[in-house]
């Protein structure tokens, strides 16, 4: 059975409300392909703050995050 097959399959099960967002899902992931693979994304998008994120087992307070955040930003534009 091919991928497309075995999507089908499973999305016949679903309820229509969970079929339109495979639907609204699957027709974004084709306008992706049909972009340019090279697109580079402008800074301060959520792309530019790779690498600030904790692990999941690290719980912090807002100002943690706060903190964490503004020394990244020192560090990363210095």
């Amino acid at each position: 059975m091919s991928t497309a097959e075995a999507i089908y399959e499973l999305v016949k099960t679903l309820p229509e409300e969970q079929a339109s967002l495979v639907l609204v899902f699957t027709q974004f992931v084709q306008q992706q392909g049909r972009q340019n693979p090279s697109q580079t994304f402008p800074l301060g998008t959520l792309t530019g703050l790779r690498g600030i994120a904790k692990p999941v087992d690290a719980l912090s307070t807002g100002l943690d995050v706060a903190t964490d955040y503004t020394n990244y930003l020192i560090r990363k534009y210095q």
